[in-house]
């Protein structure tokens, strides 16, 4: 499987992405401070995290069925969100 950036990432921002520079600096601020505030849970069980942000094409999917099959031939039961 071969992945490449798409066109877009070369192009030159135009007036757009600069207007909307404040506004998205805003906006990570805001998330990074409420993720590093964020109440953190316990659970009784083991939890892998397949992927990170990036959405479709890096192959999470793969990898999580890959696991879960493993999972299961060592006789555990495997959940996912």
């Amino acid at each position: 499987m071969t992945s490449e950036a798409p066109p877009f990432w070369w192009e030159k921002p135009d007036w757009r992405v600069l207007a909307l520079s404040p506004v998205s600096a805003a906006y990570g601020m805001v998330a990074g401070r409420r993720m590093r505030h964020a109440p953190r849970e316990k659970v009784d069980a083991p939890v892998l995290c397949v992927g990170n942000l990036t959405v479709g094409g890096s192959g999470k999917t793969p990898v999580a069925i890959a696991l879960a099959k493993q999972a299961r031939r060592m006789q555990l039961t495997p959940g996912f969100l």
